[in-house]
């Protein structure tokens, strides 16, 4: 929900950026910046640390945000390993039980909103291993 709501914030910024930029002001601001830019000596630099670092440290960085994303685990019933996106319900390949299942994802249909007291259902299980 917050993650939904930072990117529709990022759209609005994006979108007047890009609509200030289409001006005729923006785009001599934008100018005047790469001329800056390009003229300081911080292109050259950023050139350089491009070069350099980034080949070491970018598959770094993104092996570190795609497990951001990823659910790994062993299944409860199986022991079977899994894996899968945290937004996704994750079913097990070896029996077939679900074993992630994102917050608010449920089978009534109601997105974010709590059921009432009237539909909700309780189910005490007991059970025994032989």
């Amino acid at each position: 929900m917050i993650f939904n709501h930072k990117k529709k914030i990022t759209q609005k910024y994006r979108k007047q950026l890009n609509d200030f930029l289409d001006t005729p002001l923006g785009r001599s601001f934008a100018t005047i910046f790469f001329l800056w830019f390009a003229l300081s000596g911080w292109l050259f630099r950023f050139l350089i640390f491009a070069t350099w670092v980034l080949p070491f440290a970018g598959p770094l960085l993104i092996g570190t945000f795609a497990n951001n994303f990823v659910i790994k685990g062993n299944c409860p019933a199986c022991r079977r390993q899994f894996v899968g996106y945290k937004n996704q319900i994750v079913r097990c390949a070896g029996c077939g039980n679900i074993v992630w299942q994102p917050k608010g994802d449920f089978s009534r249909g109601s997105r974010g909103t709590p059921p009432s007291s009237s539909q909700s259902e309780i189910i005490d299980v007991e059970f025994e291993e032989k």
